[in-house]
């Protein structure tokens, strides 16, 4: 439905506009009185799902999971999101998805390998000759596990999952910077997602543990030294999501984490996109080297 300016409406077709546009339990609260208080809500309400309009995004494995949920959220909000994925057909598989429910925006998939320097640079590369300028809202959702107990755990399996956590944030973070600082662009938000275990640590992902402590601090210390060029950068803290990386947890172990959960069950990808799309948006734009933590209360203090 199409809104038009209260001075330009009569009241009673206001009335008739929240009506139409509340349930039927809040219509029949409506007073006359109360229009102009409904009104600024719904437009309030219109204006948080257009936060993004205009933004350029990269989404770091978007193909699946938390990624995936961050680009739709995005999509949402009005950006144009590139989908970066080592996995090109789940890349491709997400970008069907905004496509089909986002029609009208410039949406584009790319396949990536975070851990290689000239893939990443190979990908900022081909997203600015696409749009012309760098991106200025990077997600990095990239992320491996290889769990095993740390007196058993092999080299290499340490090895990759600190080279696709730890330095595949740091060689995408430092890429759009660059290209950010070098288009004199005049702001930017890089976020990263980390996870709750690289706080408290979690028996048997000493490597994850590991690389997601890591990106806490690279975090940190890009928020300081980025600010002067108006990048800001932040980390969201996911605590058990049910996504494609916890389908194969059996049952028996999944409710013994809910178990201690105080609000009582695994998050959802979309609880998780809807931090970022804060940190993307300027109603975060004095917030920058901070964590935040959606987790349901876990490991509170």
């Amino acid at each position: 439905m199409t809104f038009i300016p209260c001075m330009l409406a009569s009241r009673s077709f206001l009335l008739h506009v929240c009506q139409q546009q509340l349930c039927q339990h809040s219509a029949q609260l409506i007073k006359e009185a109360d229009i102009s208080r409904y009104y600024t809500t719904l437009l309030t309400n219109m204006a948080a799902c257009s936060r993004l309009i205009s933004r350029l995004t990269v989404v770091t494995g978007g193909g699946s999971g938390i990624g995936r949920a961050v680009c739709q959220r995005f999509a949402t909000e009005g950006a144009s999101v590139v989908v970066a994925d080592r996995n090109e057909e789940s890349a491709n598989q997400t970008l069907e998805l905004l496509s089909r429910d986002h029609k009208g925006q410039e949406h584009m998939a790319l396949g990536v390998d975070v851990s290689s320097k000239d893939s990443v640079e190979k990908l900022v590369t081909n997203i600015q000759r696409r749009y012309f300028q760098p991106p200025s809202v990077c997600v990095n959702a990239a992320g491996i596990t290889k769990d095993e107990f740390l007196l058993k755990m092999e080299e290499d399996d340490f090895d990759k999952v600190i080279e696709i956590n730890l330095k595949g944030t740091f060689l995408v973070t430092q890429a759009v910077s660059k290209a950010l600082v070098s288009a004199g662009a005049a702001k930017g938000s890089i976020i990263t997602v980390g996870s709750i275990v690289g706080k408290v640590g979690n028996i048997g992902q000493v490597n994850y543990s590991s690389s997601k402590s890591g990106v806490e601090g690279l975090t940190r210390t890009a928020a300081k030294e980025l600010s002067k060029f108006g990048i800001r950068c932040n980390c969201v803290l996911p605590g058990f999501i049910a996504t494609p990386m916890t389908d194969k947890v059996p049952d028996k172990v999944i409710d013994k984490l809910t178990a201690i959960i105080p609000m009582g069950r695994m998050g959802e990808p979309a609880e998780v996109a809807d931090a970022c799309a804060f940190l993307a948006s300027d109603d975060s734009r004095y917030i920058t080297g901070i964590s935040i933590e959606v987790a349901g209360g876990l490991f509170i203090g």
